[in-house]
């Protein structure tokens, strides 16, 4: 019984023994709050145009966190309005330590971040690196990157505008448009030449369709002995086609620009001039920062343009006040080349 005993007592030793140096080679984990890595980008100043939409806008690289020890990091590409905090920011998935930003995607998140096509702002990217619920995130340094955004323009069902001014060709004629869809559109030509003053509305860009011509009394129509349309002078004319009524209307047109922050205030408009060229009205003119500005034809309130609410550099008819963040001088642009889709810049020299 002596013998059993001692036995019992050496392979319970033996078994502490292996349970002790079992506790002595365990190795703990113990993730730490992560050590942000750097964050760099291959430009701080980026003008972005639609033809380059599918061109890279500019790289960011980083440096990975460091946890204390090697780790499945999920890493995030934000970005947003300086000032922001990035409360609402744009966030974007980064596998590997860099990524490629096209301009298309990187325009789209810019305009959705409220920033106005044409007018040139300040956004900061940041990389966010995350372990797991439990462990804090941790975040890059800050970069402050200066952006001028697009407009990614809308195209809307059309109407073509073939005509002396242009040679008469439908595929390569201006159009006006239709915003609801609900066949009735307007638009912006201009006639620079006397002998060139006549036109037609087709549904397609080409002859083979629906063509309408003069019916007579504000009319349209469809009969192929109807006689052109035209306008009664050279200049920038509003037009307009109604199908359902199978009417039709030009205005003559020359724009300005409004408002307390001009130096006429609200009692006249500063003149525009039309650049044919790239088909915009534009002038330099000096704003007062914190007041506000519009855009109006033939100096009168028949035809006036203002922003959405909020400010979305799209224009309307009878819109909002265009604010002015800062005193100084502006090249200002006025773009209705677009049918139906009317845009503008202030932008600060």
């Amino acid at each position: 019984m002596k013998t059993i005993f001692t036995k019992f007592l050496a392979f319970s030793g033996i078994l502490l023994l292996m349970l002790s140096s079992c506790k002595k080679d365990e190795t703990k984990v113990v993730a730490t709050n992560g050590k942000p890595g750097a964050l760099t980008a291959t430009a701080d100043n980026v003008v972005l145009t639609s033809a380059n939409a599918d061109n890279v806008a500019l790289s960011f690289n980083f440096t990975p966190s460091s946890y204390g020890y090697k780790a499945a990091i999920t890493y995030t590409l934000q970005v947003d309005v300086k000032g922001d905090n990035f409360a609402k920011a744009t966030n974007v998935s980064v596998s590997g330590k860099s990524f490629d930003y096209k301009v298309s995607d990187f325009n789209n998140a810019l305009v959705n971040m409220g920033l106005i096509p044409g007018t040139t702002a300040e956004v900061e990217a940041r990389i966010k690196s995350e372990l797991g619920t439990n462990v804090s995130a941790a975040y890059s340094n800050v970069l402050t990157i200066t952006v001028t955004p697009y407009a990614s323009i809308i195209t809307y069902p059309s109407l073509y505008v073939p005509g002396a001014y242009q040679g008469w060709s439908p595929p390569t004629a201006e159009r006006i448009s239709s915003v609801k869809d609900d066949k009735t559109y307007e638009g912006y030509v201009n006639f620079s030449d006397a002998g060139s003053l006549e036109f037609k509305y087709t549904s397609d860009p080409d002859w083979n369709h629906t063509n309408y011509g003069d019916g007579g009394a504000g009319s349209l129509s469809t009969d192929g002995g109807a006689g052109n349309l035209k306008v009664p002078s050279t200049g920038y004319f509003l037009l307009k086609g109604d199908l359902n009524a199978k009417t039709w209307s030009v205005t003559k047109t020359a724009w300005g620009i409004i408002g307390d922050a001009t130096p006429n205030g609200w009692n006249s408009s500063t003149p525009l001039t039309y650049d044919s060229t790239n088909k915009v009205w534009s002038a330099t003119v000096t704003l007062t920062g914190g007041l506000f500005v519009k855009f109006r034809a033939n100096d009168a309130w028949d035809i006036n343009l203002g922003d959405n609410k909020p400010a979305n550099g799209v224009l309307k008819y009878g819109g909002e006040n265009i604010p002015v963040a800062e005193t100084g001088t502006y090249k200002i642009t006025l773009d209705l080349s677009h049918p139906a889709y009317y845009i503008y810049r202030l932008i600060k020299q």
